[in-house]
């Protein structure tokens, strides 16, 4: 008789990241001209991806202000 052997695995969830960004002024948002972001293409969250778009956004923020550049993750 064969017996069926389930083993635990871990199951490791896939991300995406993505730049995310404001242009110009909008990234102070008001009560009458919330933000309007723009965003790049999904990319998978590799340490090189991450890393890539992380200097991005620090040198972003450094020209454009607080709040002008972020990265989104969304499960992939």
């Amino acid at each position: 008789m064969n017996a069926l052997v389930f083993t635990s695995m871990a199951v490791k969830v896939m991300k995406e990241i993505r730049l995310r960004w404001v242009a110009g002024e909008e990234h102070i948002a008001t009560e009458s001209a919330p933000r309007r972001p723009c965003g790049g293409l999904w990319r998978p969250d590799s340490p090189e991806n991450r890393e890539t778009l992380q200097n991005i956004v620090e040198a972003a923020i450094e020209a454009y202000g607080p709040g002008s550049h972020w990265i989104e993750e969304r499960e992939a």
